[in-house]
C-alpha cells in the first residue's frame, strides 16, 4: 500500500503541479506585459484556477480513499496526510518551474524590470497623497535592489505557500472525505 501511495501522490502531484506552473507562468506574463484592464483578467483567471486546484484536491482525495476497504476506513489523518502530501509535490514543480521561466526564459533583470515598469504604471495611473508618494517611490527602490533569489529560496517559498493553502482547504477536505472504518460490515445479524 505504501508504493501506491507514493506513485499515486506522485502522478496527482505532477498533475496539479504542471496546472499551477501553467497559472502561474500566465500569470507572470501579464503582469510583466500586461495593462491595467489584463490585470483584472490575472484576478479572474486566479480564482477559476483556485477552485478547479480544490477541486482536483478533493477529487484526488476521494478516489485515493477508495483504495481503502470499508473495514479499513479512511482516517481523516490520512485524507489530511494525502492532501498535504500532494501540496509539497505540487509546491515543488510549480517552485522549479517559476524559477526557470523567470531566471532562464525570461531572464531576471528583465524580470525585475517588467515588475517595476508595472508598480510605475500603477502608481502613476492613482492619485497617490504627497505623504505615500516617497513611500512608494522607496519599495520600488527596494523591489529593484535586492538580490537574486536561489533556486532554493523560490522552492521553499512554493512549499511554504502550498502547504499553507493545501493545509487550509486539507482540513475541510479531509473532513468530507473521511470514512469511519465498519469493522462489522455492511449487515448486522
Amino acid at each position: 500500500m505504501e508504493r501506491e501511495f507514493w506513485n499515486d501522490v506522485a502522478s496527482k502531484g505532477a498533475i496539479l503541479g504542471v496546472l499551477m506552473l501553467a497559472s502561474n507562468i500566465f500569470e507572470q506574463a501579464m503582469f510583466l506585459n500586461g495593462t491595467m484592464g489584463r490585470l483584472s483578467f490575472v484576478g479572474i483567471e486566479a480564482i477559476v484556477v483556485f477552485v478547479i486546484y480544490v477541486f482536483l484536491l478533493f477529487y484526488f482525495a476521494k478516489r485515493h480513499s477508495l483504495q481503502y476497504s470499508k473495514e479499513e476506513g479512511f482516517s481523516y489523518g490520512k485524507a489530511f496526510g494525502y492532501v498535504l502530501t500532494l501540496s509539497l509535490f505540487t509546491s515543488v514543480i510549480v517552485g522549479l518551474g517559476s524559477y526557470i521561466f523567470t531566471h532562464f526564459i525570461i531572464g531576471y533583470k528583465e524580470y525585475v524590470d517588467g515588475v517595476l515598469n508595472l508598480y510605475t504604471n500603477i502608481f502613476s495611473t492613482i492619485e497617490v497623497p504627497a505623504q505615500m508618494a516617497n513611500t512608494y517611490e522607496q519599495l520600488i527602490d527596494q523591489i529593484g535592489s535586492q538580490p537574486e533569489p536561489s533556486l532554493f529560496a523560490i522552492i521553499f517559498a512554493s512549499i511554504r505557500n502550498y502547504l499553507l493553502l493545501g493545509g487550509f482547504v486539507g482540513l475541510i477536505i479531509a473532513a468530507v472525505v473521511k470514512r469511519e472504518p465498519n469493522i462489522f460490515g455492511d449487515e448486522l445479524e
